[in-house]
């Protein structure tokens, strides 16, 4: 039985309507992002409404939690629904509630306290606090929060408690050079997305460079997938040899995958991180067809965000056909 495709949020039409109805009925612009919280509940990231929405998953009902749908930088010290942000990118939601906020052309990091819902400026802002333009966030152990600065060229670590900003890795150069050495001292060649897996190892996914790197645990950088050709090639075989058109993101599922979303092949990909093997689990051709398909025949039309929940199924934000999509996986 095949991987089975859906729409789960969106009409296809650009818009922004359908808060307090089904969020299949909801008109969404550009979805960048779709996250899920503790509960499976799905936070869905609109770049051009400038927005964070929820799908609450058992009410299948959708509605905006942050931001007033225009564009622009204020709100910080009251509520998070009276906040403007200027295309937020990415979002991530601690075990204690708390939202943190790529506000990308605000180059912030602001953060939604949950029991108050008060919005403010976590770190950066404005470009003046070291960040140019972020583009993703990833927390890890609810201690810390990766940013990937896809013009700084760098992945930055956020304290929690202090909102002490530290480098990672890379040296601000864009190119792709340091192999087998520290990732501090390593150039990255368009740092889009940063995640990690469960024993600690960090995945950079690189926009120009068509290639995804790995810092081991010890911080030394390798090249993992990706020859650095734009192309479509290397399914059914070592990651090494894949070529990839400008990936924008990552994440690790459950069953020790990668998951790397190819938006220029309208694909979601998985590298097998015990075999580093590429296949396709999503799209392949630009398009908004295949629903109640397989998820292999269907059409993505530039996807920028993949998760996937404890049951391996994938939530894409397939962000120019304004929808969230699901893969039911046949495990």
């Amino acid at each position: 039985m095949a991987d089975i495709i859906s729409t789960i949020a969106g009409t296809g039409v650009k818009g922004y309507t359908g808060d307090g109805g089904p969020a299949v009925s909801a008109d969404l612009s550009e979805p960048f992002m779709c996250e899920l919280d503790t509960k499976g509940n799905i936070y869905i990231v609109e770049a051009t409404n400038h927005c964070i929405r929820l799908l609450d998953i058992d009410s299948q009902i959708v509605n905006t939690v942050a931001g007033t749908g225009k564009a622009g930088y204020s709100g910080d010290g009251g509520p998070a629904n009276e906040a403007t942000f200027n295309e937020p990118y990415a979002v991530q939601i601690a075990a204690n509630g708390d939202i943190y906020v790529v506000d990308r052309l605000n180059a912030a990091i602001r953060k939604i306290d949950h029991n108050s819902g008060i919005i403010s400026t976590f770190a950066g802002g404005t470009k003046g606090g070291g960040y140019i333009e972020p583009n993703d966030c990833f927390l890890v152990d609810n201690t810390a929060l990766l940013v990937a600065d896809v013009q700084s060229q760098k992945i930055t670590s956020v304290d929690l408690l202090t909102g002490a900003v530290t480098d990672v890795a890379g040296n601000g150069e864009k190119a792709r050079k340091g192999d087998g050495g520290l990732a501090l001292e390593a150039s990255i060649f368009g740092a889009r997305a940063v995640c990690k897996d469960n024993k600690g190892n960090m995945y950079v996914c690189e926009r120009e460079g068509n290639a995804i790197r790995r810092i081991d645990t010890k911080g030394i950088i390798s090249t993992i997938a990706g020859t650095g050709d734009f192309g479509y090639e290397g399914d059914g075989q070592h990651s090494l040899k894949s070529t990839w058109n400008g990936p924008k993101a990552i994440r690790c599922d459950q069953a020790n995958n990668l998951l790397v979303v190819d938006t220029e092949n309208h694909a979601v990909r998985q590298i097998d991180l015990n075999t580093y093997t590429v296949q396709t689990v999503a799209g392949g051709h630009e398009g908004g067809d295949g629903d109640g398909g397989p998820s292999t025949e269907a059409g993505l039309n530039r996807p920028h965000a993949c998760s996937a929940d404890a049951k391996g199924n994938l939530y894409i934000a397939d962000s120019d056909n304004h929808k969230v999509r699901m893969v039911t996986r046949d495990w």
